[in-house]
């Protein structure tokens, strides 16, 4: 038979302060309850554990034995329970976000500030890429929370916010009052990443629409590199708000929204299936979800999120 925890623990302390009066001031048990637990306990082992002496309570060699493996596992106990409201208080563990290129800058520096504030012993991996590649990284579990197109991410995956769409030039190439509609962006000299991309997608359905042509002058991979090329002046683009507002801010690039109607994408949380988050993970999903309401309160986007007292 297992021997019983409690008793173990009665039997420390009796052992270690020599006494049971002492021991049932400490525990906050009746003297008279303790003294029936050991004589338990030493039925239970078929050996005498204690001596009474009129100094007070000496273990036997039996005893000794006992005490210094039940110290033992006490400890041990002690720590587990320690490191155990430990981690409810501060969790642990790696989590690995995705997001997609166009927003990772906006998003992951306000994530990383908080999450390093908040969890110093979560241990967050940001990485970005292209919706595709963010759906197969959540497939594969490479991923435990990915912010990616709706039109790629599973139909379990929670909305987040709506993007406009800009279209992208060179410092000074539109005035503050410029307007342009989706059609006429359609003809515009565009730099474009491949028909693999959410945005050259997204655009190709509205030149259906339209009955239009994308005039494409080339084909680039990466929203720096695109960036980069529109600042040479190379062409110009098309992206979400989120990728251009700070040179839009500082003014290396100029950008206007389109209109007539207002072209918007829209952002979703994407995770993996029949696959329970860690406390890390949701946390962290936590913190990205207040992000996306404060960026979403400062005019980044159209947010879609519920009270956050509501957010699970």
């Amino acid at each position: 038979m297992a021997l019983d925890l409690l008793k173990m623990r009665y039997f420390a302390k009796i052992a270690e302060l020599g006494s049971f009066t002492r021991a049932s001031s400490e525990l906050g048990v009746a003297q008279p309850a303790l003294s029936l637990h050991m004589r338990g306990l030493e039925e239970q082992l078929g050996v005498q554990l204690l001596n009474r002496t009129p100094r007070g309570v000496v273990a036997t060699e039996a005893g000794q034995t006992l005490l210094s493996h039940a110290q033992a596992i006490l400890r041990a106990l002690d720590q587990a329970e320690a490191a155990t409201k430990d981690q409810a208080k501060y969790p642990t563990g790696d989590v690995s976000l995705g997001i997609l290129s166009s927003i990772c800058p906006t998003l992951s520096i306000p994530v990383i500030e908080e999450c390093s504030q908040r969890f110093p012993k979560i241990r967050l991996t940001i990485s970005e890429g292209d919706s595709q590649a963010l759906r197969t990284a959540v497939d594969t579990r490479v991923h435990d929370l990915a912010v990616t197109l709706d039109s790629v991410a599973k139909p379990t995956s929670a909305p987040l916010f709506d993007e406009v769409l800009y279209v992208v030039g060179p410092s000074g190439q539109f005035a503050p009052d410029t307007e342009l509609t989706v059609e006429q962006a359609l003809s515009l000299p565009l730099i474009l990443p491949t028909r693999r991309h959410g945005i050259r997608i997204l655009l190709e359905r509205q030149a259906l629409i339209f009955g239009r042509e994308l005039n494409i002058v080339r084909e680039i991979e990466g929203v720096a590199s695109t960036k980069a090329a529109v600042r040479a002046g190379l062409g110009l683009t098309i992206l979400g708000r989120g990728a251009v507002h700070a040179e839009q801010e500082n003014g290396t690039l100029s950008a206007i929204a389109l209109t007539r109607p207002g072209l918007t994408r829209r952002l979703v949380l994407d995770m993996p299936v029949n696959h329970p988050p860690t406390r890390a993970v949701i946390e962290v999903r936590k913190i990205l979800l207040a992000v996306v309401r404060k960026l979403g309160a400062d005019g980044h986007w159209t947010c879609l999120l519920p009270n956050l007292s509501e957010v699970k």
